[in-house]
């Protein structure tokens, strides 16, 4: 389990998260939603480790409900962009976070596949487009076998077809493999589909927090809730 306790996070006088309170259950799978500068990312990105905060805590609990923040190291993450030297290649970055015996693995070889990279990663990542890099980013994120998958837009910058079959494959792989996943996105649909929970945040508090089929029984979909919520016609 992942416990938050009164966090917050201030760049100068600039708050951006402003005691937020969120338990995470293991095997669990929520959205994160709001606007723009809501305050979505610096969560994320302070749940992995990326980014550290001003005030409260962030404890990490195993199966046993022991405390053990060491689990935070098993945290996989899929940025909205990567950052690498011009002259990395996706092969460079295999053989460091994976060792150079990676082209006789099997699980390897079946993420280049399924995440369509095969062909890419002896370019450098710099000249790749958009849509490859997001697709080499996303693969990145579960190479190690997280237990903790946080996915933030992943589908930004991917044509339909590469949608919907990332989509289906993380929903699949949420199953059968009972990670926690945390996912960022502005898309209702992808949200409906692999989350169980989801947690809205305004300017940088919790607005509400409740379970996907709850909201699709008040409002009949993730969509027209957030329509709604964006139109500033929903109170709590």
């Amino acid at each position: 389990m992942i416990e938050i306790k009164n966090l917050t996070k201030k760049y100068g006088q600039n708050v951006v998260l402003d005691g937020i309170n969120l338990n995470i259950k293991d095997g669990e799978s929520i959205g994160i939603l709001g606007a723009n500068g809501a305050g979505k990312t610096t969560l994320v990105e302070i749940i992995s480790g990326v980014s550290d905060f001003s005030n409260g805590e962030i404890n990490f609990y195993n199966s046993e409900n022991e405390k053990d923040n060491s689990l935070q190291e098993k945290i996989g993450m899929q940025f909205q962009s990567g950052s690498w030297p011009f002259n990395t290649r996706g092969v460079d970055l295999l053989n460091l976070f994976v060792g150079k015996n990676w082209k006789k693995d099997k699980y390897i070889e079946n993420l280049l596949d399924i995440f369509e990279v095969t062909t890419i990663i002896k370019k450098r990542i710099s000249y790749c487009s958009s849509g490859e890099q997001q697709r080499f980013n996303s693969m990145l994120s579960i190479i190690n076998k997280p237990s903790v998958l946080i996915l933030d837009e992943l589908i930004t910058g991917l044509d339909l077809k590469m949608q919907i079959k990332l989509i289906n494959f993380f929903d699949k792989m949420r199953k059968n493999e009972k990670i926690t996943l945390i996912v960022i996105s502005h898309i209702p649909e992808e949200i409906e589909q692999i989350c169980k929970r989801i947690v809205v945040l305004n300017k940088g508090t919790i607005f509400i927090d409740k379970t996907v089929n709850e909201i699709k029984k008040q409002y009949g979909s993730i969509r027209n809730f957030l329509t709604l919520y964006f139109e500033g016609k929903i109170n709590d």
